[in-house]
């Protein structure tokens, strides 16, 4: 983002803070995109993002008045609003505990992108690492990463204590530190 961009964002929260109906709609079209890409990548679903999206914005015009330009450029701001959105509705209307299908498709999420010939050397080395997981720490990776969820909802996805699915992720992250040579 460039500083002229953040400047005439930042100028649109002041007018939507105004009640301009119009500012919105500009943002709206500028910035939507943006925020529907952040939103998709968290739920996985279209109809979902665009739900979550609409309320993303109501949420902007309800709540301009509280941006701060000295605390955070808009477009910072906008993709935390954006991303808790999505996180929250997550957590509200999917009650979390995923099925055998669910942690499946999480972990072909890993996968699938790393089966192209143009596969950036430090994916196919991080694929590479994640294979010498244990199953159990790849499925936990791939559930917290790939699918957002926290390890308390993997602990119920997966039917394993808490304490277990932490030391998992503990163990993975530090596996793939190592490989990846961090």
């Amino acid at each position: 983002m460039t500083i002229n961009s953040a400047h005439i964002h930042a100028g649109l929260m002041s007018q939507i803070a105004c009640g301009d109906k119009q500012a919105l709609e500009l943002l709206y079209k500028t910035i939507s995109p943006r925020l529907f890409g952040i939103i998709l990548r968290i739920v996985r679903r279209r109809d979902w993002a665009e739900e979550i999206l609409h309320d993303t914005f109501i949420h902007i015009w309800q709540s301009a008045l509280y941006y701060d330009d000295k605390r955070s450029e808009p477009q910072i701001w906008l993709n935390h609003i954006a991303r808790n959105r999505a996180i929250d509705y997550l957590r509200k209307h999917e009650n979390r505990c995923c099925s055998v299908e669910d942690i499946s498709e999480a972990e072909d999420m890993l996968r699938s992108p790393l089966a192209a010939e143009d596969v950036h050397l430090e994916a196919k080395k991080l694929h590479d690492c994640m294979e010498h997981l244990p199953a159990e720490q790849r499925q936990s990776i791939a559930l917290a990463y790939y699918r957002g969820l926290s390890q308390t909802e993997i602990a119920l996805s997966l039917n394993q204590p808490e304490g277990t699915v932490k030391s998992w992720i503990r163990r993975a992250l530090i596996h793939l530190r190592e490989c990846i040579g961090l």
